[in-house]
């Protein structure tokens, strides 16, 4: 498609953009440079070279049709798009359930068992050693120590 017919195009997305945005902001001056910075650092930053990209290839007879889709589009419904895709591309929430202690008190915990092993005759001894000084289950601080190489390498 040529330059000037992509141009076209182009304003008339963001003619549907301004609308989409009139319809979820009102028009105080501050919203507007909300509406501003929304558009100029959000979704819309990317969308636009993307359909500039896309409409490259499209020959120019299909200009009407094309126009016609952006005219054809519901502001909420293209807002519902927008949110919808830009879920997709979030990074994922981690799962499982939250640690009894934090991640320092395991460490400290699992450096202590290391350093009360020699004092004690048995893993075992120390393990409950150093449970009873830091509130942990026996069977948790064992769990820990088990995993300590995994324990070791995780980041804060």
């Amino acid at each position: 498609m040529r330059q000037d017919l992509r141009q076209k195009i182009e304003e008339k997305y963001w003619e549907k953009i301004d609308l989409l945005f009139d319809k979820m902001l009102p028009a105080d001056s501050k919203d507007k440079k909300t509406k501003s910075r929304l558009i100029r650092t959000g979704p819309a930053k990317n969308a636009i070279p993307r359909l500039v990209a896309k409409l490259k290839h499209v020959p120019d007879d299909r200009l009407e049709a094309v126009m016609a889709e952006i005219d054809s589009m519901d502001p909420i419904e293209f807002a519902r798009r927008v949110y919808t895709l830009g879920l997709g591309q979030l990074p994922k929430k981690r799962g499982g359930r939250p640690a009894m202690f934090s991640l320092d008190v395991r460490r400290r915990a699992v450096q202590d068992i290391g350093n009360e092993l020699p004092r004690c005759d048995r893993l075992s001894d120390a393990v409950k050693v150093v449970a009873a000084r830091y509130g942990m289950p026996t069977e948790y601080l064992r769990k820990l120590w088990k995993n300590r190489k995994r324990l070791r390498n995780r980041e804060l």
